[in-house]
């Protein structure tokens, strides 16, 4: 059976920081797009920035 992989805590937390702030990043371009400050068009010229490639295309509708 293969052994599970682990990773140090240093690295661990420096994964969990990242993704905090993708998640933070997302939610205040949806809210934008809620909001009606950006349009999906501009969000769309986006879509090579790995945030907003990523984002799920369900949430964008919703927004």
């Amino acid at each position: 059976m293969a052994q599970p992989f682990s990773i140090s805590d240093e690295v661990r937390r420096a994964a969990l920081v990242k993704a905090a702030a993708v998640r933070r990043e997302r939610a205040e371009l949806r809210g934008q797009l809620k909001a009606g400050d950006i349009s999906l068009s501009d969000l769309l010229d986006r879509l090579d920035d790995d945030t907003v490639g990523k984002m799920k295309v369900l949430a964008v509708i919703e927004s």
